[in-house]
């Protein structure tokens, strides 16, 4: 269920409705889940928050999410390329390269936080849209934690980013629990990087490799969310505010 609100704050406990959100390429609403791209050779998909979040300086933001990615059967040639949590300046229905691409490569500007499961495998912030294989060191930006293959594919994830100026940090974890430790820390100006505003949501990419790459449920907002657990709450409280204000009009 979503529950409407600024782009500054919001929850989706499910996608039974994606109401406030635009999707594009080959995203798609899959019961409940947010397909990024299906198990198909060849795709890339976006998924952003149709109302921009502005951006300054001092902006800062939490964010939580689950996520599942699985590698077809089918897949001879193994683990799909993976997803990134993206923000960008460019537009609500902007999409970029399949594959490797991830869905973002070639938004500018823009900052990537990508989940990477196939090998080479990390998570870690790209910025400016561009491909992994082409960093100064190739599939290993500033700050990143390298993983083995599928090491976060197969098994519901949970993740929680939060950045304030200057800092960004990832955690993960096979269950609602958030760690006490994050999985990686990266230095990062939002503001200098993508400018006064951002569309904020996922991209991802399936090339000669391919699966689903799934978004089970989502909480953003300007101060720390609470754990993926308990999303159903900030959800519940949300919606609760909006009653009260229609029913005094």
């Amino acid at each position: 269920m979503a529950t409407p609100a600024s782009a500054a704050g919001f929850a989706y406990s499910d996608f039974s409705s994606v109401a406030g959100l635009t999707l594009n390429g080959n995203a798609a609403q899959a019961g409940a889940t947010l397909r990024l791209v299906p198990s198909v050779e060849t795709q890339a998909g976006t998924v952003y928050r149709t109302d921009a979040l502005t951006l300054d300086g001092a902006t800062g933001f939490s964010t939580a999410f689950e996520f599942l990615v699985t590698t077809d059967p089918a897949s001879a040639l193994g683990a799909p390329d993976g997803f990134s949590f993206l923000l960008q300046n460019v537009g609500v229905n902007a999409l970029g390269a399949d594959g490797q691409g991830l869905g973002y490569v070639g938004l500018a500007p823009s900052v990537a936080v990508v989940f990477r499961g196939r090998d080479t495998s990390f998570i870690g912030v790209i910025g400016g849209g561009v491909d992994p294989a082409a960093l100064p060191i190739p599939f290993n930006p500033p700050g990143a934690t390298t993983f083995n293959e599928g090491a976060f594919y197969g098994t519901n994830q949970f993740a929680w980013i939060d950045y304030t100026p200057g800092t960004l940090t990832v955690y993960l974890a096979p269950t609602a629990v958030k760690p006490g430790s994050p999985v990686m820390s990266a230095s990062l100006d939002l503001y200098g990087a993508v400018g006064p505003q951002a569309f904020v949501g996922f991209s991802a990419g399936n090339g000669g490799a391919y699966g689903n790459q799934d978004i089970l449920n989502w909480t953003f907002a300007s101060a720390p969310v609470p754990e993926p657990s308990t999303v159903w709450l900030l959800a519940a409280g949300l919606a609760i505010g909006l009653v009260r204000r229609v029913s005094k009009r």
